[in-house]
């Protein structure tokens, strides 16, 4: 147990290293920055005009959450794999004293700090705000936790497409295509018009519907977490079985 840990912590400080050494990290960062700096500006005249109304502001940054993960979580893992088994690096890792669990948590580990790192910068926004009024932070902090689910999820789908393949872009498109799977699945519902079970169903998987209804209004329902939690262990398993193939050597 002592080892696994410390070679899934030696391979997140090599995966965090490698994001910000790379010049996309800084690029995904800036432009996440200056999109939601634009957003807190425009929606900041609606409490300039009707101070009450600064919780409105808060929900205007936040709302973009599904939108933003749909595009981060597979620019965020697209190189964790594919980029090893293109360069060959992969091959002198895998001599290393580490298993194909060890690489793969390390790396999602890694994505998924990289992925609340870039999140956290709408701090500063909701910084801002504190000093003007007194925003609640029940939703903020409920965002927060529902990213963090939404992000291992959606993370552990990104390392499973960058496992399967030795192409970023393949494994950036397959990654955003089970994202906006995943996020627009409640829409299915559509064809259950009058079916209250699939209303149900629908309803317990839809991450969008789950924002919308819950972590906006600062809910937290651990049901939400655990199929996040599920769905992240799935695709980290068959990321071990994709790692373990001899298809890459």
């Amino acid at each position: 147990m002592r080892s696994f840990v410390a070679n899934t912590a030696a391979i997140f400080r090599r995966e965090m290293a490698s994001y910000f050494l790379s010049p996309i990290a800084y690029v995904v960062i800036c432009l996440f920055v200056f999109v939601n700096g634009w957003i807190f500006y425009y929606n900041s005249f609606h409490f300039h005009d009707n101070p009450q109304q600064i919780d409105l502001v808060l929900y205007g940054l936040f709302g973009w959450v599904p939108f933003w993960s749909l595009f981060l979580s597979p620019i965020i893992t697209m190189r964790l794999l594919a980029e090893e088994k293109r360069s060959g690096t992969l091959e002198s890792l895998m001599t290393a004293p580490v298993t194909e669990a060890q690489v793969v948590a390390g790396k999602f580990l890694a994505a998924e700090a990289f992925f609340l790192l870039i999140w956290s910068t709408l701090l500063i926004h909701v910084g801002i705000l504190w000093t003007l009024g007194r925003p609640d932070l029940g939703p903020v902090a409920a965002v927060f936790i529902g990213l963090a689910g939404v992000g291992a999820a959606m993370n552990g789908l990104g390392l499973l497409a960058s496992a399967l393949t030795r192409n970023q872009i393949i494994a950036v498109i397959v990654a955003f295509i089970g994202s906006l799977f995943l996020i627009l699945l409640d829409m299915l519902r559509q064809l259950f018009p009058k079916d209250a079970q699939a209303d149900r169903f629908f309803d317990y998987v839809g991450i969008y519907s789950h924002f919308n209804r819950e972590y906006y209004r600062g809910v937290v329902d651990l049901r939400f977490l655990a199929l996040y939690l599920c769905l992240a262990a799935v695709f980290l398993y068959f990321s071990v079985r994709a790692l373990g193939r001899r298809g890459w050597r």
